[in-house]
């Protein structure tokens, strides 16, 4: 009790400094000349570059000091993160009309987006890390089957039931029959997306090894990969035959890039793993922001690249890797914080009373077609016990692969007048998942893997 009272001081006492900092540097006085947090610079800044630092510190902090309360509590840790992230994002601010200016502003978000990649990578890697290949060889059938039939059941369940709601929703009724086919297809596909960085945090958190892990944490992996590629096509389709060979061109480097960075970025670490003696987690941490930059010069997928070289590592060289995952893990705590309140603050709530009804149908019917089909799919691959009771709960989670798979579906519809309405509710679903899925999950997990 004395350490819950504690923590939670921490936290009123942090979001009342901060409030504080923000009111004074982006009040009147600061509008009018007075010199503010960084004092007078030679020059003017973009908004949000001089304070960006400070949201970052808050987010880290402000998660960590959550998601020990709500380890308290019982729940997951990256729970607590998410929901700081919402309640010191600028999406409920922006809700609930408050008068104090947003802990964490909007245009401050936009510089976070190298920390979230860095997440990303290194998520990956650990990720990857736990992919072994003698499980790949004695289990690929099984994983496969177990990742079609999950998707299978998804889009069956959530494109028939679009299908048959669409007259009562709007984003779809007020369109002409191809554009709400296009529109079902792309929603029923991104309800596909599940959070292997959710599933990696809840087996760290907890110390959970075993068949359901293991199952659990390759099939997130194996769908996400192939939902990456079904997006795209999708995506690509949008803009019609004419862009199709550069599409195509996009998808095969996206996924071929990502493989080719994630070789090399093994080899090196593999080489500093045997050269470095002393501080190997800041080369582990420079390696994930050379990641996280490659992933936006060349356009590759961290997450991708990172689950590639976590793989190689862990796999072809097991005694050399041993070190590094180790240094990982010490990164792994403020890694999970950051990424999660990073994620808990983008979620868009200005119009959540719109979207909020036809995004908890898409929810429930999410929820039917991974209990359906994992059914089927555990029965055709043979896997029985409290792996096939509780499997079902690592694919409801949803988080940083999901928003970024809806802003890109943003950026390439941003012409259309349903853009917005579109990302609104893809947003929206993710938060639903986001917040019900770390919960589930652990409850899966305590059916006999939890260690700790």
């Amino acid at each position: 009790m004395r350490r819950a009272l504690t923590l939670l001081l921490s936290l009123v006492a942090l979001v009342i400094a901060v409030g504080m900092l923000r009111a004074w540097t982006e009040g009147p006085g600061a509008m009018s000349g007075t010199p503010g947090l960084l004092g007078d610079a030679p020059a003017p800044l973009p908004p949000g570059v001089a304070t960006a630092a400070l949201s970052l510190g808050l987010l880290l902090l402000g998660s960590f000091l959550l998601g020990e309360l709500a380890s308290i509590a019982g729940l997951p840790r990256v729970s607590g993160a998410l929901v700081f992230g919402v309640l010191a994002g600028p999406e409920l601010h922006a809700a609930v009309g408050a008068p104090m200016p947003p802990l964490v502003p909007r245009d401050e978000l936009q510089y976070l987006q190298m920390v979230d990649a860095l997440a990303v990578s290194m998520i990956g890697l650990v990720a990857g890390g736990e992919i072994r290949l003698e499980f790949l060889r004695r289990a690929a059938g099984q994983v496969a089957r177990l990742a079609v039939s999950d998707m299978l059941g998804v889009l069956l369940w959530v494109g028939t039931g679009l299908a048959a709601l669409g007259g009562f929703v709007p984003l779809l009724s007020e369109r002409s029959a191809s554009h709400r086919a296009y529109l079902t297809l792309l929603l029923a596909t991104m309800a596909v997306a599940n959070s292997p960085a959710v599933v990696t945090a809840m087996l760290r958190e907890t110390g959970a090894r075993g068949p359901l892990s293991r199952t659990a944490l390759a099939v997130t992996v194996v769908k996400d990969l192939s939902l990456v590629v079904l997006v795209s096509a999708l995506l690509a389709a949008w803009g019609g035959s004419r862009a199709g060979g550069s599409a195509a061109w996009s998808v095969a480097w996206h996924l071929s890039g990502s493989l080719l960075v994630g070789a090399c970025f093994a080899a090196l670490l593999a080489l500093a793993a045997l050269r470095t003696r002393i501080r190997l987690d800041l080369v582990v941490l420079v390696s994930g922001f050379a990641i996280a930059l490659a992933g936006r010069l060349l356009s590759i997928a961290p997450l991708l690249a990172g689950i590639t070289a976590g793989f190689a590592l862990a796999n072809l060289a097991p005694r050399r890797s041993e070190r590094l995952f180790r240094s990982i893990d010490n990164l792994l705590p403020a890694t999970y914080a950051l990424f999660f309140a990073v994620a808990g603050a983008r979620i868009g709530l200005g119009g959540l009373s719109q979207v909020l009804p036809i995004a908890a149908c898409i929810a429930a019917l999410r929820l039917a077609g991974i209990w359906t089909g994992l059914r089927v799919g555990c029965a055709w691959a043979g896997v029985h016990g409290h792996t096939r009771s509780w499997l079902w709960t690592s694919m409801v989670p949803q988080a940083g692969v999901s928003i970024a798979l809806a802003s890109e579906a943003r950026a390439v519809l941003g012409n259309e007048p349903w853009a917005d309405a579109l990302l609104a509710l893809l947003l929206t679903v993710v938060a639903l998942h986001e917040l019900a899925g770390p919960p589930l999950l652990r409850l899966g997990l305590r059916s006999g893997e939890v260690r700790r």
